[in-house]
């Protein structure tokens, strides 16, 4: 029989080494990698993206997003896009803090009604936390089926002087215009011709012009030329006639008709949405 003090100091010293082991056993608090201190980060001002466009219709307007390097050293970074409708300029950038500017843009042409989805990817081989991803969703909406025409005039009462400025419009065009031609009917005892000059999708065209043949009656026109038809299911004016009010022999609240008609080219087959608009005189 052991004594019951050694017997103690031994239960005493296996407890310790025990406790020892399990602490040696323990990891020591983990440092960061001195390398990933060093390295640039990718930052994105944003990562997602939306557009929407009818069906055949005008590209819907170009969007930005911003990168910079919220890091250290220099980022030298890639942009790359995963859809044929998609793609983002400049390609690439540098940053060593300051922001770098990428236009978004979105092609629909040949592309159906429904859902889309593509990314964009932000990558730099030493950055820490590359690749980074802008996700780009787009919905292209059924076609427009307007196909209308519509005159309205600006200010739609006055005296004697007023200039008054009637807008030929279009909405929906089924087609591309590169050229048009129509004539604008008025009265004279209201009014009197003054100019023509191009409307809102017409600035870039070769020519847009009007002369008086007969009494009242003015024919306008316009062609592209050299410059970019208007593209199908655009909404804007394509011409604007400029009249002047005379008023000779009319009295105060009396109204008077203005009027489109003979629309040829390639606006000729589209619905006049309302042919005629209102004047009405003020002494």
């Amino acid at each position: 029989m052991f004594p019951r003090k050694i017997i103690r100091l031994t239960l005493i010293i296996s407890i310790l080494l025990s406790v020892s082991s399990v602490h040696c056993k323990k990891k020591g608090p983990t440092s960061p990698d001195v390398d990933d201190l060093t390295k640039p980060v990718i930052w994105l001002s944003l990562s997602q993206m939306s557009y929407t466009s009818p069906e055949s219709g005008p590209n819907p307007s170009d969007q930005k997003f911003q990168v910079k390097n919220s890091g250290k050293g220099t980022l030298n970074y890639t942009t790359t896009d995963d859809a044929e409708w998609l793609s983002c300029a400049p390609p690439s950038g540098s940053s060593t803090g300051n922001f770098i500017e990428h236009t978004v843009t979105v092609d629909i042409k040949g592309l159906k009604q429904g859902t889309y989805g593509g990314k964009i990817t932000v990558a730099c081989a030493d950055a820490t936390n590359s690749p980074q991803i802008v996700n780009v969703g787009l919905k292209v909406d059924p076609p427009l089926t307007n196909n209308e025409i519509s005159i309205s005039c600006d200010p739609s009462s006055g005296s004697t002087g007023t200039l008054v400025t009637i807008s030929v419009k279009i909405k929906g065009n089924s087609k591309e215009i590169k050229a048009f031609g129509l004539e604008l009917i008025f009265s004279t005892a209201m009014f009197e011709y003054q100019s023509v000059s191009k409307g809102d999708l017409t600035e870039g065209w070769t020519s847009v012009g009007g002369n008086v043949v007969s009494s009242g009656t003015v024919r306008v026109g316009g062609y592209a030329g050299g410059a970019s038809p208007i593209p199908k299911w655009s909404i804007g004016s394509i011409v604007k006639v400029i009249l002047k009010v005379t008023g000779s022999g009319c009295t105060d609240g009396q109204q008077s008709q203005i009027n489109i008609q003979n629309c040829i080219d390639d606006i000729a087959g589209m619905a006049i949405e309302s042919p005629s608009i209102t004047f009405t005189y003020k002494k």
